[in-house]
């Protein structure tokens, strides 16, 4: 006698657990959010958190793709908090893309502020990222030295 086939439901997809998806960012992320804005331009990087309605929270990013190795994609990705790990996604041609497939997959609503970016506007931006991380660092540095001489004159 065959095995009877099992039943295998699928697992609920975060799109049917209509997650509220909330725009938040980290310390870390809010470094990007800078950093892309002012590479690539307003609207160009996202990230949200959401919890379902089991009481699990997830976040969802959109933005260039490949933070330590940049290239000219944008990515749409999700992973479930807390994380120790990047978020799992997909890479697209296009900023719409990533947002369509967010809205499609996870639930997340496009925000009003998104642009149609597409891989044109990530030209080279391996060495754009390379020389505002320099620049920020500068800058860091010369406040550091400027707020060491203002405490000694006090």
């Amino acid at each position: 006698m065959k095995n009877p086939k099992k039943i295998v439901e699928a697992r609920e997809k975060l799109v049917e657990k209509n997650i509220d998806w909330k725009e938040v960012y980290t310390k870390k992320t809010k470094f990007l959010k800078d950093m892309y804005h002012d590479i690539v331009g307003p609207g160009s990087y996202f990230r949200f958190e959401g919890t379902s309605n089991e009481g699990i929270s997830y976040f969802c990013i959109l933005g260039p793709a490949r933070i330590h190795d940049p290239k000219a994609k944008f990515f749409a990705g999700a992973r479930r908090l807390p994380a120790n790990y990047a978020a799992g996604g997909k890479d697209f041609d296009s900023l719409d893309e990533a947002a369509n497939h967010a809205r499609e997959t996870w639930g997340v609503k496009t925000p009003k502020s998104l642009k149609p970016y597409n891989a044109r506007h990530l030209y080279g931006i391996s060495a754009k990222v390379d020389a505002w991380k320099k620049h920020h660092e500068e800058e860091k540095e010369d406040d550091k030295v400027t707020k060491e001489k203002n405490d000694k004159s006090k």
